[in-house]
């Protein structure tokens, strides 16, 4: 019993200390997968940001005031205004 105890702690801590997190420093941390269909006021938009290049579409973040982020499409005319 205490062999298997043991065993299994090393697997646990062996799992904890995987580099495999190392991996996701490739992953986009945000994409877009719908758009946002209305235009966003301008007067609340706190800032905007592109999407990652990896992401499989591209987007534009929009931040309102109230710190909600919206996705839209970079090829409409009222984002890219």
């Amino acid at each position: 019993m205490k062999v298997l105890a043991a065993t299994l702690a090393t697997l646990l801590l062996l799992a904890t200390c995987s580099p495999a997190a190392g991996h996701l420093d490739g992953v986009p941390n945000k994409c877009c997968f719908t758009y946002q269909k209305k235009p966003i006021p301008q007067r609340l938009v706190s800032s905007v940001f592109d999407t990652s290049s990896s992401c499989s579409q591209p987007g534009v973040i929009v931040v309102t005031l109230k710190k909600r982020e919206l996705c839209a499409d970079p090829r409409e005319k009222w984002v890219q205004e």
